[in-house]
């Protein structure tokens, strides 16, 4: 039997196969698919092999596109911190310029404003010891500086010279133990001598215990050392201790307290005014408290009081309570409020007449009226005073003659006869009248 098959063992496994591939289409056929077995066997086997393949294809050119992209981003950061970098140092070197310029120009406003002649000179370098502390300067006696010449900035004073050189010189700084100046306070004019204590202060000497300094106070230069000229600022007041004789008067100068690049160099000293001292704050005028019991927002002004205008609008207001007509109400067509009419208590009332005087408004005898359109009260005197004779006008009432010239005696009307003043309005226009005597 072994040998049978292994004889026909080709034609076995064919035959095998054929067997296996009719019952695979027979399957496919009953179970209605469209796509074959062997391209749906082959796919899933080909997809996890394909797919591993892929990812790692993917994983490689991302490796090596991220490495390629942080070398060309490492690159751009290098150019940019170098950038960045000059741009820095650019932008200090123009904060340096515009720094060195205003004290420029604060220092030739500042020499400009003060009588004394000055030169400008630069700081090249600073020599600290032991509570001592000097400047260095690049002037020296070639621009005519002089040992114990002023040294001074905007700021405050900062020093004298110690010792030049040709090209060079020493400042004794304000707050070296071996400096001194006189000084003079600015409210109170309390003299005394300024001398440095080292670590950036100093005190002001032998000023009595009964003279008042104020901490705050500023203090100038009195001149009276005859290296600092009279006016320039010192420092101001940081505290003051009173002592047995002597108060100990601290000062903060104001000249040293940053380390100045250029300073001016007082070559001709001229004395000037200190200023006055700035004045205290001047009381402020408050109004009374509103009431608490007042509810209205504009209260009513009180009789008499206020201005033409309140007096007006008061008069107003009680106008439109007597005909009971409300502000802002009404639209168009509505009837207004009657601005002119006469309610007893808000109109003026008129000025009592005078026994045998006419009313206030009546033309005098033998005067006209003036237009039509004149003012009550304004009238024009006849024509026989004036020397002018008036045209007659049709209807008008010729006027009286003047009886005040008619000669006793004489045939004509009777003499004229004297009558009491006529008492008018204030607002109208004394006219006078013809029949009264002058």
């Amino acid at each position: 039997m072994d040998s049978l098959i292994y004889r026909y063992r080709n034609i076995t496994v064919l035959l095998i196969a054929l067997f296996a591939q009719l019952i695979v289409l027979a399957w496919q056929v009953r179970s209605d698919n469209d796509v074959p077995l062997v391209r749906f066997w082959a796919i899933t086997a080909i997809t996890p092999v394909a797919s591993a393949i892929e990812n790692a294809r993917n994983s490689t050119t991302g490796f090596f596109g991220s490495y390629f992209a942080l070398r060309d981003a490492r690159q751009q950061s290098r150019k940019l911190k170098s950038e960045v970098d000059r741009l820095a140092l650019e932008n200090q070197l123009l904060k340096n310029e515009l720094a060195s310029a205003q004290r420029v120009e604060s220092m030739a406003g500042f020499q400009a404003r003060n009588p004394s002649k000055m030169i400008g000179a630069r700081v090249i370098g600073t020599t600290t010891g032991t509570g001592a502390k000097s400047l260095l300067i690049d002037r020296g006696t070639a621009a005519g500086v002089r040992k114990g010449m002023a040294v001074v900035t905007p700021a405050g004073i900062v020093g004298k010279i110690l010792a030049v050189y040709p090209f060079a010189s020493q400042v004794l700084s304000v707050n070296d133990p071996g400096f001194a100046a006189g000084v003079e306070s600015q409210k109170n004019h309390v003299h005394g001598v300024l001398k440095g204590v080292g670590a950036g202060t100093a005190k002001v000497d032998y000023v009595p215990s009964g003279q008042k300094v104020e901490p705050g106070e500023s203090f100038y230069t009195s001149g009276e050392d005859r290296v600092f000229p009279k006016g320039l600022l010192v420092g101001k007041v940081t505290g003051v201790h009173e002592g047995g004789n002597f108060q100990e008067i601290f000062v903060e100068p104001s000249g040293s307290e940053a380390a100045p690049e250029e300073v001016l160099i007082i070559v001709d000293p001229s004395h000037q005014e200190i200023p006055e001292a700035p004045p205290a704050d001047s009381p402020v005028f408050l109004a009374p408290a509103l009431s608490t019991g007042q509810t209205d927002e504009h209260p009513a002004t009180p009789a008499g009081a206020g201005t033409q205008a309140d007096k007006v609008m008061d008069q107003y207001k009680k106008l439109g309570e007597a005909q009971k007509y409300t502000y802002g109400e009404g639209g168009p067509g509505s009837q207004p409020m009657n601005f002119n009419a006469k309610v007893p208590g808000v109109n003026a009332p008129a000025a009592p007449a005078t026994p045998g005087a006419p009313p206030a408004g009546t033309p005098a005898a033998g005067s006209k009226v003036v237009g039509s359109g004149a003012a009550p009260g304004t009238v024009k005197p006849p024509a026989a005073a004036t020397g002018n004779p008036e045209p007659a006008v049709p209807g008008a009432t010729p006027p009286k003659p003047n009886l005040q010239n008619t000669t006793p005696g004489a045939s004509g009307p009777r003499p004229a006869v004297s009558r009491p003043p006529v008492t008018r309005e204030p607002a109208a226009t004394p006219v006078p009248n013809p029949a009264q005597p002058l």
